[in-house]
C-alpha cells in the first residue's frame, strides 16, 4: 500500500498533468514498486464506479438480479484494471520503452483517479434530465475527448513517444474498455 504522502502526491501530480503540466511528473516515483502501489487507485475509483452502475439503466429494462450484476461488474471492474496494463507491459517492451513502463502505469492507473471525477458529475446530470437529450450527448463526447486527449498527453510525455503512436495505444485502450464493458452489458 502507499502512504497517504504518496497518494496525495500522485493525484496532484496527476491533476497538473491534466492542465497539461510537465512538472506533474516530478510527483511520481517512478520505481516498479511504485507502479504496483498504484493498483491503489482502484480503490480509490471504486466508489465513482459504483455510483456509475447505480445511475446507469439497464439496457433491455429489466436488467439482472443484484448478486448476478455485482458479480459481473466486479469481474469487468477487475479486467478493467488489468486488460491495459498487461498488454502494455509488451508494447512498452516492443517500442523500445521497457525502463519507462512502471512511470507510465503510476500515471495511468492515478489519472484514472481524475478522469473518473469529471466523468461521474458529467454522467449524473446527462441522467438527470436537467438539460435537453442533445446538450447531453454533446457534454458526454466532450468530456470523453477531453479525457482521451489527457490520456493520449500522458501517454506521450511518460513514455516519451511520437504523438501518432500515443494515439494509436489510447485507441487500444479505448478498445479494450469497450470490448469490457460491452461483455459485462450483455451479461447484465
Amino acid at each position: 500500500m502507499p502512504t497517504f504522502r504518496e497518494i496525495v502526491y500522485a493525484l496532484f501530480g496527476a491533476l497538473r498533468l491534466a492542465r497539461f503540466d510537465v512538472s506533474g511528473l516530478t510527483f511520481f516515483d517512478p520505481s516498479a514498486a511504485a507502479a504496483l502501489r498504484s493498483f491503489t487507485a482502484a480503490l480509490v475509483v471504486l466508489p465513482i464506479y459504483i455510483l456509475l452502475i447505480l445511475v446507469r439503466p439497464a439496457e433491455d429494462g429489466e436488467g439482472a438480479s443484484w448478486p448476478t450484476l455485482m458479480v459481473v461488474e466486479a469481474i469487468a471492474y477487475v479486467c478493467s484494471w488489468t486488460a491495459y496494463a498487461l498488454v502494455m507491459d509488451e508494447v512498452s517492451r516492443l517500442l523500445d520503452r521497457g525502463p519507462r513502463y512502471p512511470l507510465f502505469l503510476s500515471v495511468y492507473n492515478w489519472s484514472s483517479v481524475v478522469q473518473m471525477m469529471v466523468y461521474l458529475p458529467t454522467v449524473m446530470i446527462a441522467q438527470s434530465g436537467v438539460l435537453p437529450v442533445d446538450l447531453s450527448e454533446s457534454l458526454e463526447f466532450l468530456v470523453t475527448l477531453a479525457i482521451l486527449i489527457y490520456q493520449w498527453f500522458t501517454t506521450k510525455l511518460t513514455l516519451e513517444i511520437p504523438g501518432l503512436t500515443a494515439a494509436g495505444l489510447v485507441l487500444i485502450d479505448m478498445l479494450l474498455s469497450m470490448l469490457i464493458s460491452g461483455s459485462a452489458d450483455s451479461m447484465r
